[in-house]
């Protein structure tokens, strides 16, 4: 069905055109109240998990259908999958959804997102040029910064580096 084209730079509400629908692994060409169910649109402005970075949540909804968008992952390269569970209605291949972005926890996992770079660039300020990030987990609620370091970093440091990750915000 090839790549989705995402819209979320800009927007957090978006129509999209249902082109899948997988339940329990199998593609169906619709879905019904209560199932679970993996939903693929055209295009879309739910941020995919990707790097660190959780994916959005939300709800696709249209005259005939809510959808409960509990993640979004992104799959061999930029399909974006859309995890949800229907709550009312039923849906079919074809048709047209609006998919608004839950803006809270939008904006958590920006501001965590923005906060990585920030701490980025403080620990190679204070620690030295060697610091790479490692891995990350960037969700609305916290972020995680893994690093190598040849040696603990100290009490002292972590001030330091904590005092100008807060300034900077």
């Amino acid at each position: 069905i090839g790549a989705t084209e995402f819209l979320g730079y800009g927007l957090e509400q978006a129509d999209g055109q249902v082109v899948a629908l997988v339940i329990g692994g199998e593609a169906v060409k619709t879905a019904e109240a209560d199932d679970e169910v993996l939903i693929l649109t055209n295009q879309t402005p739910f941020y995919g998990e990707s790097g660190g970075q959780q994916g959005d949540a939300g709800i696709l909804y249209n005259e005939g259908v809510e959808i409960k968008i509990v993640d979004t992952q992104k799959e061999l390269g930029d399909l974006h999958v859309h995890v949800g569970r229907i709550t009312r209605g039923r849906v079919s291949v074809g048709e047209t959804v609006l998919m608004t972005v839950d803006p809270e926890r939008r904006l958590g996992l920006r501001c965590h997102h923005s906060a990585t770079h920030l701490l980025h660039a403080a620990l190679r300020r204070n620690l030295g040029g060697h610091i790479t990030q490692k891995g990350s987990l960037v969700s609305p609620d916290r972020l995680r910064f893994d690093i190598s370091h040849p040696k603990p970093i100290t009490a002292e440091e972590i001030n330091k580096v904590s005092k100008e990750v807060n300034q900077q915000v």
